[in-house]
């Protein structure tokens, strides 16, 4: 008897449930279209964050390792170098080393050394490959202290001259 009561309040719940797909469905055994949506919908959110993490990773590889190296090679030491690199969509990139790296393509550089006057050159970047720059570098750095020196000379001497009446406090010590 008491399995034929449990039977029957199967029978009553299945009746009574709101969904008539589910209980179709429930009947046959095969699982109901809202079960198989739910069952998608997780996949889909589990799998969007694994999809965007292999994403991020493939770019970071790509920007990391597939790159060149640009060497500055100057025919005299120097103190201060920057180099600028313009790529041919006009973005600029400045480096303050005489060996660096750069994404494969052509490069237009502005090379500047020692307060030098600045110097231009290009060059094609390859994908594992050393492109090499040569780069000559007029005048020493003894002859930009000297020129240094004697500007700063003038500037004290021109300062001194431009002294005028009311201002007493500014006597010369000649």
């Amino acid at each position: 008897m008491s399995k034929i009561v449990k039977d029957k309040e199967k029978e009553v719940a299945f009746n009574q449930a709101p969904n008539m797909v589910a209980n179709a469905s429930a009947k046959d055994g095969a699982p109901s279209k809202i079960v198989k949506a739910k069952e998608t919908m997780s996949f889909v959110a589990t799998s969007i964050p694994v999809i965007g993490f292999v994403g991020t990773i493939a770019v970071w590889t790509a920007t990391n390792y597939y790159v060149g190296d640009v060497v500055v090679e100057t025919s005299k030491p120097f103190t201060t170098l920057t180099v600028k690199a313009f790529d041919k969509k006009g973005q600029e990139s400045t480096f303050h080393t005489p060996r660096f790296q750069l994404m494969p393509g052509s490069y237009h550089l502005e090379i500047q050394a020692d307060s030098a006057k600045p110097q231009h050159a290009d060059t094609e970047v390859i994908f594992q490959k050393t492109a090499t720059v040569p780069v000559s570098i007029n005048g020493s750095t003894e002859d930009l202290s000297s020129k240094e020196q004697s500007s700063e000379t003038e500037n004290s001497a021109n300062s001194q001259k431009k002294r005028h009446w009311w201002q007493l406090w500014r006597r010369s010590e000649n």
